[in-house]
C-alpha cells in the first residue's frame, strides 16, 4: 500500500514523506493512537518506501521488495507481536541482536512492534539498548493505543507520532471503495465506527441490529413506563443471563441510541446522529420524553457501566434504574444508590 492509498491521518503523512524527501528520517518512531485508525498500514507503508527499489518517497507498489513486503515475506521487514499476552524479554533480544545486522536484502531492516505496549518492564529495558545505540541501517516503530503505557525512557528515545480517528467521511469513502454493499450499510458503519476503519470492519450489522431492536423495545417500555413487569423481566435477562463482554456490549447500544435521541432532541439535525437509518424512529422517542430523563438514563447507564469494575449486582442496579425511570424519577433515592452500587 503506498502513500496515497493511505486513508486519514494527512498531517502524519506529510511529516513522513517530508522526512523521507529530506533523509532525517528518525532511527526509532512511535505511531500512537486508538486502535483501527491504521497505525499498522502507515507504518508498513514506510517500511516500503525506505525500501523500494525505485528510491523514492513513494512506494512503487511493483518492485520485488514492495511486493514481498504486502506479502508478509521480506526477510528485512519483521513484525514482532505478543506471544499469547506480553510481548517477552526473548523476542525484544532476538530484536535488538538482528538490528544490528546489516540488511539481508533491503536498504534497512524495519523493526514493527504490534502493540508495543505489550511489552512487560523486562522486555522493555532490553529494547533501550538498541534506542540508545541506533544502527544506521535499522528502523524501529512501536505502535500503541496506550502511549502512556511505554517506559518514559522510551518515550524520549523515539519520535512521536500521533493519529487521530478518521471524518465519517474518510471511512465511508473507503467502505464504498473496498467493500460492496447496500448504502444505508456503508452510512452506518461508518457512523458506528467512531473514526476507525479497524472497527467498522469487525461490526457484524445483523448482530447490532438485532440489539439495537431489542434496545428500541427497551427504551419504548421506559418512556411509556406501563408495564413494570416486562421490565423487570429485561433487567434479568440483560443482568443475569449474560456475560460480562455481551451486557457491556448491550449497553453501548442503549448508550448510542440515547446519544442520538439527545442530539434530536437539542439539535433536530438527523445528519449528525449515528443511527441515520432509524431516524424517524427516534424522533418519536425523543418527541415522548423530557429531555431530563433521557439524560438522566444516560447519566444512569455510565455509572453503571463505570461500577462494573466493582463487580455491581448487574441485576438489581438494572432494575432500580428502570423502575426509577418508569415512575418518572430521574434522581435515585439514598436507598436505591445503596442498592445500585450492591455487590
Amino acid at each position: 500500500m503506498s502513500w496515497e492509498m493511505l486513508i486519514g491521518n494527512h498531517r502524519v503523512k506529510a511529516t513522513l514523506q517530508a522526512a523521507l524527501r529530506d533523509d532525517r528520517l528518525a532511527h526509532a518512531l512511535i505511531f500512537s493512537g486508538p486502535d483501527g485508525v491504521g497505525k499498522r498500514q502507515f507504518a508498513l507503508a514506510l517500511a516500503k518506501a525506505v525500501n523500494c527499489m525505485e528510491r523514492g518517497v513513494d512506494s512503487c507498489d511493483r518492485c520485488p521488495a514492495c511486493r514481498k513486503i504486502d506479502e508478509g515475506a521480506h526477510m528485512d521487514v519483521i513484525l514482532v507481536e505478543p506471544e499469547g499476552t506480553f510481548i517477552k524479554i526473548d523476542q525484544v533480544r532476538q530484536l535488538v541482536q538482528e538490528a544490528y545486522y546489516r540488511p539481508f536484502e533491503a536498504q534497512r531492516r524495519v523493526f514493527i512492534l504490534d502493540p508495543a505496549d505489550a511489552m512487560n518492564e523486562s522486555a522493555a529495558n532490553a529494547l533501550l539498548k538498541v534506542l540508545e545505540e541506533p544502527p544506521a541501517t535499522s528502523l524501529i516503530i512501536l505502535l500503541t493505543s496506550r502511549l502512556h503505557a511505554l517506559l518514559p525512557t522510551i518515550r524520549s528515545r523515539c519520535q512521536v507520532h500521533t493519529f487521530t480517528p478518521l471524518t465519517i467521511e474518510e471511512v465511508e469513502c473507503f467502505l464504498r471503495e473496498r467493500y460492496q454493499r447496500p448504502e444505508d450499510q456503508t452510512r452506518l458503519l461508518a457512523r458506528l465506527s467512531g473514526g476507525r476503519i479497524g472497527r467498522a470492519l469487525e461490526i457484524d450489522l445483523s448482530v447490532y441490529r438485532t440489539w439495537r431492536k431489542e434496545a428500541l423495545e427497551l427504551l419504548k417500555l421506559l418512556a411509556t413506563g406501563d408495564d413494570r413487569a416486562r421490565l423487570i423481566k429485561a433487567a434479568e435477562y440483560l443482568g443475569r443471563k449474560l456475560s460480562r463482554e455481551e451486557f457491556e456490549d448491550r449497553l453501548s447500544v442503549l448508550n448510542v441510541l440515547l446519544r442520538d435521541i439527545l442530539y434530536l432532541t437539542v439539535e433536530g439535525d438527523e445528519a449528525d446522529i449515528i443511527n441515520v437509518d432509524i431516524a424517524p424512529t427516534l424522533r418519536r422517542l425523543a418527541a415522548a420524553w423530557p429531555l431530563e430523563r433521557i439524560a438522566s438514563l444516560s447519566a444512569h447507564l455510565e455509572t453503571l457501566r463505570r461500577n462494573l469494575q466493582q463487580n455491581v449486582h448487574r441485576q438489581i442496579a438494572l432494575e432500580e434504574i428502570f423502575l426509577l425511570m418508569a415512575s418518572g424519577e430521574t434522581r435515585p433515592s439514598t436507598e436505591a444508590k445503596k442498592r445500585l452500587l450492591r455487590k
